[in-house]
């Protein structure tokens, strides 16, 4: 019979309520991982004195780290793109160190085989006790915005590569960040990415009727990296040629000035910008989508896509995708195989693309065909979660 594991998942982001829609890649790990039987805790800061609670039947562990209405360090906008605010840094420092004492503290009580700790840094200074106190085996995953944070310091930088040195074993998202994690620290790393998390009702049916005017969709948090201003930029020259509606989900702190641009360019009776939707609704917008647009690009920090769990979702429904190749989207999207991909930060290649996928249905059929088979071969969840376990258990 196969030993049942005391597994921790340690992290910056868990959902905080059923209807929460974060992270859904790192939920869906954590539920079949307890469907097959493993003992499975979530350990995560809190946000504005949320309590300990569960999701899905999996108990969440909260740490406090500062008062009620200032503990907004996590989820939504993320960290790294609050570092500009004054209290940042002293809410940092009780992140870590209010992280640290809790970890330790629920790592005495639970008895956990195994540490699964996301973003190393800063969650690696938190396993450092457990595993030289306890004997928990540490598993740390990168996921590329800790990568981009050690570009641009030397000190965290340094302190990175001392973190991902004790590790027990390193994973990455994709081949991208593996790279990356080896410039750091001369080890072998796992490849582990993320299946989709929506639904796709029409994942062995026919692609549904051509929308008119076609439907351009773009998911994710609203933040620099999604580089969706280039979508706006590439819009008029599209409507040029045909007219398009867009649809882009979520939020984020670009959104207003996003939003802003749209207005000047003329592009209010085409874009929607429709916040957090519901499952429901997004399964319905991959569903009927024509195309799925993903101009992704290096922030200002240095930051990009590590993988891009929208594309999984998008390949999964069968539908063409435009990307820019960066970061993680190339292990997801090969040119002219799953998907066309296009240089970052430019609105006209941006457009071309679009309109020639919109303008050639036996190309966008046979992207989406081939997208959606790698998708079934390469991004299965039952192959993702059963090497994750093999991880944990060498």
């Amino acid at each position: 019979m196969e030993a049942k594991l005391k597994i921790a998942v340690l992290g910056s982001t868990y959902p905080r309520s059923n209807d929460d829609p974060g992270v859904p890649w790192q939920r869906e790990t954590v539920n079949r991982c307890a469907a097959a039987g493993h003992d499975v805790t979530v350990l995560a800061p809190s946000w504005k004195a949320l309590p300990n609670h569960e999701i899905d039947g999996v108990p969440v562990l909260r740490w406090r780290y500062a008062p009620k209405e200032l503990e907004t360090l996590t989820h939504d906008e993320g960290a790294p793109n609050k570092q500009g605010s004054p209290l940042f840094k002293i809410f940092a420092l009780t992140y870590i160190v209010f992280g640290i004492v809790a970890v330790f503290r629920w790592s005495l009580k639970h008895k956990f085989d195994v540490i699964h700790c996301h973003w190393p840094f800063p969650h690696g200074f938190m396993t450092l006790l457990p595993q030289r106190l306890l004997g928990i085996r540490v598993v740390m995953t990168c996921h590329g915005a800790e990568l981009a944070l050690g570009r641009n310091s030397g000190v965290i930088r340094k302190l990175l590569a001392w973190l991902l040195g004790e590790g027990d074993a390193l994973c990455a998202n994709s081949s991208h960040t593996a790279n990356e994690i080896k410039k750091l620290a001369d080890r072998p790393v796992n490849i582990l990415p993320y299946g989709a998390t929506v639904t796709a009702a029409d994942a062995g049916e026919e692609t549904p009727a051509p929308l008119d005017p076609p439907l351009l969709l773009n998911c994710g948090r609203l933040i620099q990296r999604k580089g969706l201003h280039y979508l706006l930029e590439a819009l008029p020259i599209v409507l040029k040629e045909r007219p398009v509606q867009v649809v882009i989900t979520g939020e984020g702190d670009c959104k207003e000035e996003w939003m802003e641009l749209t207005t000047k360019l003329g592009l209010d009776h085409c874009v929607e910008w429709a916040g957090f939707v519901s499952s429901e609704r997004l399964a319905e917008l991959y569903h009927t989508c024509t195309c799925y647009v993903h101009p992704a690009i290096y922030d200002d920090r240095g930051d990009t896509e590590g993988l891009g769990v929208v594309l999984i979702e998008a390949l999964r429904h069968r539908k063409p995708v435009v990307a820019c190749g960066v970061g993680g989207i190339v292990d997801i999207i090969k040119h002219d195989e799953t998907g066309l991909l296009v240089p970052e930060k430019d609105a006209a290649a941006l457009a071309e693309a679009l309109l020639k996928v919109l303008s050639d249905q036996d190309l966008a059929t046979r992207l989406a065909n081939q997208g959606f088979d790698y998708c079934q071969e390469v991004f299965d969840w039952d192959r993702i979660v059963n090497e994750t376990v093999k991880v944990y258990k060498r």
